[in-house]
């Protein structure tokens, strides 16, 4: 009976995570969101709502929490696969990206969150930035890393927007091309 309680309780979790995903990807914000347009979005009771959440926020933080766990495990995955030069492991990046591309669509392209996609960037391309291993000055290292993982997400945002029109391989080079780009400007 537990089993069954915990699947009842994965698929309720499931119909709200749907719901508020349906209505960010709609451009609405989260905070215009009420608990009552969600459970009509997921055709579920109030009651239930109060019985997994305290309000719709709820929802996209356990939905970001989600896609930043399972992000850290691919990400460990890539580094003990053996894709941990950067063209392969942005390679495999991209692919997961694409794999998951309603959550990553959701959370990356909408407004819900924009600290959400520092976090993402951060704990995602800081590897990448890293095998480039060019030295920077202490003061200056911030700000580059910054504006390498903003471009980069623009690139992955632009990316998914077109409906990843674009070859994985594509779009890796592209992504290195420019990250080196500026960094070889930074090193002369």
């Amino acid at each position: 009976m537990n089993v069954k309680e915990n699947q009842r309780s994965r698929l309720t979790k499931m119909l709200f995570r749907d719901a508020l995903f349906s209505l960010l990807n709609e451009g609405k914000p989260i905070e215009k969101i009420s608990v009552r347009e969600l459970c009509a979005r997921a055709e579920l009771n109030r009651s239930t709502f109060y019985a997994h959440f305290a309000e719709p926020r709820d929802i996209l933080n356990e939905a970001e929490t989600a896609l930043l766990e399972t992000t850290t495990a691919h990400l460990a995955e890539i580094g003990r696969g053996g894709a941990g030069d950067a063209r392969g492991y942005l390679a495999s990046f991209l692919r997961f990206i694409r794999e998951n591309d309603g959550s990553f669509r959701t959370l990356l392209l909408s407004s819900a969150d924009p600290a959400f996609r520092g976090r993402f960037m951060q704990l995602s391309m800081l590897q990448l930035v890293g095998s480039f291993r060019v030295s920077l000055e202490e003061k200056q290292e911030q700000y580059v890393y910054s504006f390498l993982m903003h471009g980069s997400l623009g690139v992955i945002q632009q990316w998914i927007r077109a409906d990843y029109a674009a070859d994985v391989a594509a779009v890796v080079e592209l992504l290195l091309t420019l990250n080196r780009c500026a960094l070889s400007e930074l090193a002369r």
